[in-house]
């Protein structure tokens, strides 16, 4: 049996969690390791910790008793792992690229608007680098592609591709201020005046913590209202591209809901 790529059509191997389980282990829980019998090998579908853990208790001459598909396509051996693993909670990012993989729309879009605008998905601190998986689906689930590319473009070239550009609240911020003022904040601007910033993201992040310690609400609203706020500077209460503050705007769309 070999394990499968990490991260194509299931989770990384981590070898803490296959010495636990080989610790604690309750051969009338551990259920059946499934595997794709495919071009002369069996390839670990699912189970792959078990089966370490397995090999840990028994001499490798000792059979294990399998789920065994034949001939599966990486898609559907990453839509097996996918649906058929409950046993320990699926990392988003692991889970984000198996879904990659299997060919889910949701998924592959959000890693198009990434590369496409230069970038790339990764656990790493490298420049242009974004790991916060979670906060590219919330931008995508609520406004879309299109959103998502203004929001990813405005902090990459607003912060140079500084990785710490990318945090969840920052993502998620700045794509609430996109997704509201709807083809109103214009994108280049928005990166020019985050460039122009005073110590940069670091600055725009300790501004919008001391607002959410005043207000109280979500981070990633207090980014939003951070990021409204350096967007208008410069720009006369009277000038038409400047956005209604953030705390009105939401006052606004409080009454309308309420009517």
């Amino acid at each position: 049996m070999r394990r499968a790529p990490a991260l194509v059509t299931q989770r990384e191997f981590k070898q803490a969690h296959g010495d636990q389980i080989a610790a604690d282990l309750d051969l009338n829980k551990i259920g059946f390791p499934i595997l794709n019998h495919r071009d002369g090998i069996f390839w670990i579908c699912d189970g792959q910790h078990r089966v370490y853990a397995l090999l840990k208790y028994f001499d490798a001459k000792d059979h294990i008793d399998c789920e065994v598909y034949e001939g599966l396509t990486d898609p559907q051996m990453a839509e097996i792992f996918l649906g058929r693993d409950a046993r320990r909670r699926i990392s988003p990012f692991d889970k984000f690229h198996v879904a990659c993989t299997a060919g889910r729309k949701r998924e592959n879009d959000v890693r198009r608007a990434v590369e496409s605008n230069g970038l790339k998905i990764g656990r790493g601190k490298d420049d242009h680098t974004i790991g916060a998986v979670g906060a590219l689906l919330k931008v995508y689930d609520r406004s879309g592609d299109v959103v998502l590319g203004q929001t990813l473009r405005a902090l990459n070239e607003g912060f140079a591709g500084d990785p710490s550009a990318f945090a969840p609240e920052l993502i998620d911020g700045v794509g609430l201020v996109f997704n509201r003022y709807n083809g109103k904040t214009d994108e280049r601007i928005l990166a020019a005046r985050l460039a122009a910033f005073r110590n940069g993201v670091r600055a725009l992040g300790q501004r919008a913590q001391t607002l959410r310690m005043k207000t109280g609400n979500e981070r990633s609203q207090c980014v939003a209202a951070t990021i409204v706020e350096v967007y208008n500077r410069g720009l006369a209460g009277s000038h038409r591209g400047r956005l209604l503050d953030w705390w009105k705007a939401n006052d606004q769309a409080a009454d309308a809901k309420a009517d």
